[in-house]
């Protein structure tokens, strides 16, 4: 008898979820962050810088992997070949240690297919597609956007459910419920700064997809009401970059009491992120947009490369940036 091997048995093989929905649900957890693309003095893109944000970002309280080419990062104002290189950049970095969602969305369902076959080739987990964001849309052509769009890529993705101005159209949870039949998708991102509207999109089809939010007030909120169909994720969170540091884990506080059960730990947390975010960033949000210049100023003071935003970005003024940094420094988050 071997009683060595008998000893340290092998550990019981863990059947993995084979629907691509029921598979997000299973291995995605806590915040996926938003992730800045820094810039050198010349414009260009800052390589090294990039790949320092990548690990500071992934050794943050509470982050269980990346959002990658959302708003935050500036897509819009890249290069289709600056956008592939920074998918390249940070899943290299990342190397499998946590899972990346990469934005692919574009105006031209075409560029859409290009981008997402590149980033499924540099190892992507999932992707990100927003709504086409310019010219005359309906829900009858934006379904057949993604239809196009869907059968020709081979990853899961997400689809993008805004009432922010800054991108003129929402997909309604009808509209998203009409996807549903669309091979690959798995998830929607409901930012609609709105309790209803959130609570309507679960009940629509929260049975059957993800909804997931990048705020810590509708994550909660749909852990208490939506238990059994919220997810344990939140998808393009930036207050993790904003409102937390190492010493003062804000946000890796909330998401573990938040996934525990513990909602009354969960909400002091809460409390104190909302209260921050508020002059950093929801007062933007309220006007209908990002203001991703600022955000990005911000973040620095988690040693995160920056460069400053690229045009049309609107650039922060000195008063909003010393207004902002005098409540961080309040709430213990100086550079």
């Amino acid at each position: 008898m071997n009683t060595l091997r008998n000893a340290h048995p092998s550990p019981p093989i863990i059947e993995q979820p084979t629907d691509p929905r029921q598979a997000i649900r299973a291995r995605f957890k806590r915040y996926f962050t938003a992730l800045y693309t820094p810039f050198r003095s010349d414009g260009d893109l800052d390589e090294d810088g990039l790949r320092r944000n990548v690990e500071i970002t992934l050794a943050l309280p509470g982050v269980g992997g990346l959002s990658l080419n959302s708003i935050h990062q500036e897509f819009w104002t890249l290069t289709d070949t600056e956008r592939m290189r920074v998918t390249e950049l940070v899943l290299e970095t990342v190397a499998g240690r946590k899972p990346v969602i990469v934005g692919v969305s574009d105006t031209s369902a075409r560029n859409v297919v290009t981008l997402a076959r590149h980033a499924k080739a540099a190892g992507a987990d999932t992707l990100m597609v927003w709504p086409p964001y310019y010219g005359v849309r309906t829900g009858e052509g934006v379904r057949a956007f993604y239809e196009y769009v869907a059968e020709r890529i081979d990853l899961p993705f997400f689809v993008y459910s805004t009432t922010l101005s800054e991108l003129g159209f929402y997909l309604t949870p009808d509209m998203v419920e009409a996807l549903l039949p669309v091979p690959h998708l798995v998830g929607v991102h409901s930012s609609t700064m709105n309790f209803a509207s959130y609570a309507a999109m679960m009940e629509r089809v929260g049975d059957r997809i993800a909804v997931s939010t990048s705020l810590e007030e509708y994550f909660l909120f749909g852990k208490m009401s939506f238990p059994d169909r919220a997810p344990d994720f939140m998808m393009g969170s930036s207050r993790p970059l904003l409102v937390q540091n190492p010493q003062h884990p804000r946000c890796g506080r909330f998401i573990e009491t938040a996934l525990a059960g513990d909602y009354p730990a969960a909400n002091l947390q809460l409390r104190e992120i909302v209260a921050i975010a508020e002059t950093l960033q929801s007062r933007y949000f309220a006007r209908g947009y990002h203001h991703v210049a600022l955000f990005k100023e911000l973040s620095t003071h988690l040693g995160l490369a920056s460069g400053g935003a690229r045009p049309p970005a609107s650039p922060a003024t000195a008063s909003e940036i010393d207004e902002c940094r005098a409540i961080m420094q309040t709430f213990g988050l100086g550079a």
